[in-house]
């Protein structure tokens, strides 16, 4: 991993405290990173289903995922941004398209005690910048 990613990392969790892991796969779908507490690997082929969907206007697509054992309902899901939730409060999670609407991405999970929009501006603004990692 790029001491780039790691540095872009870092910054993001010491900017919004309530993003607990975080995880960032490149446009080919292969694992680039991920925080040392959230072990995505068994998860790709899903998040990468869920990420080169591309839906039609009025489409539903992909309405839940599982991800380290944890179901989360697919409450949201457009270019910019996909946001899953948690019915159980174990959390949630905000997957961001890098660049916005392709196949890379950085994936954060979210405190079970917040709403995952609390998150939403740093994940995006952080996803922005790995535009040229990923």
């Amino acid at each position: 991993m790029s001491e780039e990613i790691e540095t872009i990392i870092d910054e993001l969790f010491n900017q919004e405290t309530n993003i607990f892991g975080v995880a960032i796969i490149n446009k080919d779908g292969k694992l680039v990173t991920q925080t040392e507490n959230w072990n995505i690997t068994s998860d790709l082929d899903s998040i990468n289903e869920l990420l080169n969907q591309k839906l039609e206007l009025g489409q539903k697509g992909i309405s839940n995922i599982v991800i380290q054992g944890i179901k989360y309902m697919i409450v949201e899901n457009t270019e910019e941004r996909i946001i899953g939730t948690n019915i159980m409060h174990k959390g949630h999670i905000i997957i961001c398209p890098v660049p916005i609407g392709g196949t890379g991405a950085l994936i954060c999970y979210i405190n079970p005690q917040v709403g995952p929009r609390d998150c939403l501006f740093a994940a995006q603004e952080y996803a922005k910048r790995l535009t040229d990692f990923v």
